[in-house]
């Protein structure tokens, strides 16, 4: 108690000294509560399932093609639930999507998915009302039952406690009635946003199609089984099933993840433990400062201290005085960084990007508090044990005669240097993987996407309502018939440009299209398994104009293009570079159908099956963070057309301020269509970026940070030497030395400190921004102009941390400095 007394007092007669430590170790600890309650709430929390470490999701793979994940097809899938051992239940869901729920007011879109019975067993949940579904209900044209989320229950049912057994009638491709026999618990939520189950029916067992693949997998291991012993018999079971059947292909593999992990997203996992990486090393760096300050203190009470050990004191009893300070003082910095970390938390959660899965679930909890305890200790050994040691050893003889300066032994200069030398190759790391992601996000702002996003506006409709019959059917009620009603007065509004529409939207991301294998005539036939791969959509003529897609050769669609008309079809750039290297392209003909026949074979439906490429395209990169083209094949919509066609209006003018007159139209073309989802194209393209935005933001908050806390601890160190080295500057001076000569030799002492940190911290950088490798576009991790750019700032930060020191040495007066005291 007297200690802590003490200890109070002494910092209460240094207010500065204390206020600058706390703060300096305030902004450390705040910034890593803040990252370690993100990195817990979405990395480390368990999931809200019972035993969630046994959870796994398992997806069909195929290296040989580069595909990690890939969905799994309905025989593969009853397969494996018959040969495994080594799950306790397997279950599948799809979607979700958007259906069309009725309501008195008209439909309105609501996020279903359809699942098997198995599911809510797998994930050991129960309805909050009511049951889940049975294995009945698994079977195609079995029973149709809904399960109803405890958000949907609230507001479309009123929280009525006898919903159970109610009907719902969704309008999706024909009206279709479900029995609601459950509600699920509030904070349950699986998939991510679901707001109604649906009972398997269609999507079930057992299914032919082998090469079809739309079911996603959900696996509870058995007790004691591993990770690793699953993915293995998972290897066995597959590679059994790719030899007896060709269409599944040779190079088929299985990959088991664990669920959290599948939720996260390795990309995000990543940048979050790099962000953490960076705002530890910000501690470090303020640690290193205030251990400074503790040493330049502990030096000016060396008087003090040597008065106390010639009394009596031993050298832990002084260890432990002037660690009590150090606890304080970070115990001080501790709450105020606290505080700074709820505050922090908070707005990482509001400026965040959207896309950071379970960023809503964090908060400063007991963990994080426990962790800011925690750091607040560390913090103690970090600054405090140095500056005690070394402050307890002194020499008696020395420090006690009458005419000693409070000079500092050498060890004591050399601590400090060598944690300037530590600040500034930690500042040199994290700087460099700030100038790193700065340099990626500008590559990926600049990128050219292959269209162009300024002034369009994009609706996404939905036919999929009654009244539509199916599209190759030759009559008004077609959804193309009244979409190319709604083109042309869209075509006649003020200000628009242009407009099209396509049957999907542009790319979200850049894996392999799989779906859509494809086969050019004239070459020999490739098992089904093995067939091409390419994206596809289906566009109506205005969509490449609309978005500024350019025709390299041939030409566009037309409205002549029809159901009726031959088939033709346009590639783009990386179709010819990988399928026609040394092939003229246009004249060719492809086709989407595994037995095509001859080239005047037609379908079922009388369209053709083969189609003529007749144009080609540039390339358009995907919406994503690493943005690249990918082989893609376009049909006229008019031969291929859709329920949910993605409109495209290019405006001259605020494309915002066209969103009404589209929906009016909308409405007065169909009635009873699902009011359209409207936004801009520029929205689109600008999440995309959000989190390469969002990181590099963080990365170059922290560097500024840590260059700052560098700089002030090179600048610390420097001016502590000035007073020590007051008298030899004025023997300096009084022997002939001028302030160059000075000046020189205080800013000489402070770029050596700097230069050994900076080439400690490249070559620490060599190594480390390696693991930001996957988060960078455009940049190698060792990118020479960011560690040029980089260093020559340092030197830059670190002249003007020495010019204060050494400017204040060069003015001093020989005669003040030699006058005896």
């Amino acid at each position: 108690m007297n200690d802590l007394k003490f200890a109070f007092r002494q910092l209460l007669k240094n207010p500065g000294f204390t206020a600058v430590a706390v703060l300096t170790l305030a902004f450390g600890i705040g910034a890593n509560t803040a990252l370690f309650s993100v990195v817990n709430g979405v990395l480390l929390r368990p999931l809200p399932f019972h035993d969630p470490k046994r959870l796994v999701t398992v997806w069909e793979s195929s290296p040989a093609q580069g595909i990690e994940q890939q969905a799994v097809s309905p025989p593969n899938f009853a397969d494996w639930l018959a040969q495994n051992r080594a799950f306790e239940e397997m279950a599948f869901w799809t979607g979700p999507s958007d259906l069309n729920l009725v309501t008195q007011e008209g439909s309105e879109k609501v996020r279903a998915s359809y699942l098997s019975s198995g599911l809510f067993r797998v994930l050991r949940v129960a309805p909050l009302l009511g049951r889940v579904f049975t294995a009945e209900e698994d079977r195609p044209r079995g029973p149709q039952m809904a399960v109803i989320s405890h958000k949907l229950w609230q507001e479309r049912f009123g929280g009525d406690s006898q919903v159970v057994g109610r009907s719902l009638t969704l309008d999706t491709y024909g009206r279709s009635t479900y029995m609601i026999v459950g509600v699920m618990p509030p904070a349950f939520q699986f998939p991510e946003d679901t707001e109604l189950w649906l009972a398997a029916g269609w999507n079930g067992l057992p299914q032919d199609r082998r090469s079809g693949h739309w079911l996603n997998t959900l696996a509870r291991l058995k007790p004691g089984l591993t990770l690793a012993q699953a993915q293995a018999e998972m290897d066995t079971i597959q590679a059994r099933i790719a030899s007896q059947y060709s269409e599944v292909g040779p190079n088929s593999g299985v990959s088991v993840v664990p669920l959290l992990r599948q939720t996260v997203g390795r990309t995000t996992r990543t940048a979050l433990l790099v962000l953490w990486g960076v705002v530890a090393g910000v501690l470090l760096i303020a640690c290193a400062n205030v251990a400074n300050l503790m040493l330049a203190r502990t030096t000016a009470r060396q008087k003090e201290i040597a008065l106390r050990l010639a009394l009596g004191s031993g050298r832990g009893r002084v260890m432990r005085h002037l660690l009590t300070e150090s606890i304080l003082l970070a115990l001080l910095g501790g709450m105020v960084g606290s505080l700074l970390g709820y505050c922090a938390v908070k707005v990482f959660i509001a400026v965040g990007p959207a896309d950071i899965p379970r960023l809503t679930e964090v908060s400063v909890d007991g963990v994080a508090l426990c962790f800011t305890l925690g750091s607040a200790i560390s913090t103690v050994v970090l600054f405090g044990i140095a500056p005690a040691w070394q402050c307890s050893r002194p020499d008696l003889n020395e420090v006690l005669k009458e005419s000693s300066r409070a000079s500092g032994s050498v060890s004591g200069g050399r601590t400090r240097s060598a944690l300037v030398v530590a600040e500034v190759a930690l500042a040199t790391v994290l700087l460099i993987g700030a100038g790193l992601m700065l340099q990626s996000f500008a590559k990926l702002v600049a990128t050219d996407r292959g269209f162009r996003a300024e002034h369009v506006i994009t609706a996404e409709l939905d036919f999929s309502v009654s009244g539509f019959t199916t599209w190759f059917r030759p009559t008004d009620t077609r959804p193309q018939a009244r979409l190319k009603e709604l083109l042309e007065r869209i075509r006649q509004l003020p200000g628009v440009q242009s407009a099209g529409e396509a049957y999907s939207f542009l790319r979200r991301d850049n894996r392999p299209p799989v779906n859509w294998p494809f086969a050019i005539f004239g070459r020999p036939p490739v098992p089904e398994g093995q067939r091409p791969s390419a994206d596809h959509n289906a566009v109506s003529p205005g969509y490449f104009r609309t978005l500024g897609v350019p025709l390299l050769r041939g030409r566009d669609f037309t409205e002549a293009d029809t159901l009726e008309a031959p088939g033709v079809a346009l590639v783009n750039e990386s179709f010819v570079r990988r399928f026609f290297p040394n092939e003229e392209p246009l004249g060719q003909h492809v086709t989407l159908v595994s037995n095509p026949g001859p080239l005047d074979a037609k379908d079922v439906n009388g369209v053709p099956i083969w189609y003529e490429i007749v144009g080609l395209v540039g390339d358009v990169r995907s919406l994503s963070a690493q943005p690249e083209p990918v082989p893609e094949i376009y049909r006229s919509y008019w031969q291929w057309p859709m329920y949910n066609p993605k409109l495209f209006v290019r405006v001259t003018g605020d494309a915002s301020a066209l969103a009404t007159a589209i929906r009016r139209e909308t409405k007065a073309v169909i009635p009873n269509l699902p009011t359209p989802k409207i936004r801009l194209l520029a929205q689109y393209v600008g999440e995309s970026v959000a989190q390469p935005r969002f990181q590099a933001g963080l990365l170059s908050l922290f560097g500024a940070l840590a260059l700052l806390l560098a700089a002030f601890g090179i600048y610390g160190v420097l001016a502590f030497s000035v007073v020590q080295r007051r008298r030899e500057i004025g023997v300096r001076m009084a022997l002939g030395a001028q302030k160059r000569n000075v000046l020189s030799l205080i800013i000489g002492q402070g770029l050596k400190l700097v230069l050994l940190g900076a080439v400690i911290g490249i070559g620490a950088a060599l190594a480390l921004t390696r693991v930001i490798q996957s988060l960078l576009y455009g940049v190698t991790p060792t990118d020479p102009l960011t560690f040029a750019v980089v260093s020559g700032l340092l030197v830059v930060v670190a002249l003007l941390a020495c010019w204060l020191p050494a400017s204040r040495a060069s003015r001093v007066e020989p005669m003040e400095a030699l006058r005896y005291e």
